[in-house]
């Protein structure tokens, strides 16, 4: 598969060579990140059609570790399910969340910006994308809010990988039909695993995975484990290509998708903010 052209205001990585960022084609797209509660004004571009993004509108990714938040042209990051402190009162606040009990977050979310926030659900299908899953509830909204942002983005056929608690790729065929993806543990529940159901397999603290051999126990289930995710994703790229005959872009999101996007073998377009770009399209 060729090299893709960075647009969305991707990163393009091709093998371990990464590209600089490139400007936004698929809408406004923040160049820089707010980490913890820092508050920082930030640049951002503009959409090709002019038109700007309602800017009091508070856009929330809520997940099993981390919160992703994006107001204007701030965004920011929290542990989950914390909310950011604002300066500002938002006019309006949409949500995708993973977490099941939506009815405390809403009364949090009323309470703390005095605005009722709107959820976006799974659908059959949004905007060109036709939901592979016979019951579309059973979808996560975070997986199908980044497959639909991904297929207006190149506007073709997409896989979707994302590195987080979870790691998960999903499809997404020519004509627009998601096919359905894969689920797997990621890098710190892999680890987890091992250190609970093993006697002697003790991680002690963060390494750095590599695919080099370890020489002492911690490094060992660093790179065994990251050579176990790295596989997973290059599974799911070959296996795309063999049951259509042709490749597609694949996208990478997540908390670690940067370790990925170093190593993989085709070229990627790291894209941290695809579930918030995908809010903005089910809830214009």
């Amino acid at each position: 598969m060729s090299a893709p052209t960075a647009h969305c205001g991707s990163r393009l990585h091709t093998g371990s060579a990464r590209s600089p960022v490139a400007k936004s084609q698929c809408g406004m797209r923040p160049q820089h990140e707010t980490r913890g509660r820092r508050q920082t004004r930030l640049v951002a571009t503009m959409r090709t059609d002019g038109k700007r993004r309602n800017m009091t509108s508070l856009d929330i990714d809520m997940g099993n570790t981390r919160t992703k938040w994006r107001l204007d042209r701030s965004v920011g990051a929290l542990p989950s399910p914390q909310l950011p402190d604002l300066n500002v009162a938002p006019s309006r606040v949409r949500v995708a969340t993973v977490l099941r009990n939506r009815d405390v977050l809403a009364r949090t979310i009323a309470d703390r910006y005095g605005v009722r926030p709107e959820f976006a659900t799974t659908a059959h299908e949004l905007a060109g994308v036709q939901c592979g899953y016979a019951n579309p509830d059973r979808l996560g909204v975070d997986r199908w809010l980044a497959v639909v942002a991904a297929w207006r983005c190149c506007a073709g056929p997409a896989i979707v990988i994302s590195v987080g608690t979870a790691a998960t790729a999903d499809f997404v065929d020519a004509n627009g039909r998601h096919e359905g993806g894969h689920i797997a543990p990621g890098l710190r529940l892999l680890r987890v695993a091992l250190d609970r159901e093993t006697a002697d397999v003790r991680a002690k603290g963060w390494i750095r995975p590599c695919t080099l051999p370890g020489t002492d126990t911690e490094a060992a289930v660093a790179s065994g484990t990251f050579l176990m995710l790295l596989a997973f994703a290059e599974a799911a790229v070959k296996g795309f290509a063999a049951r259509h005959g042709y490749g597609a872009e694949v996208f990478l999101t997540g908390g670690d998708a940067d370790l990925l996007a170093e190593r993989l073998s085709v070229p990627v377009r790291c894209e941290p903010h695809l579930v918030l770009d995908g809010l903005e399209i089910a809830l214009p």
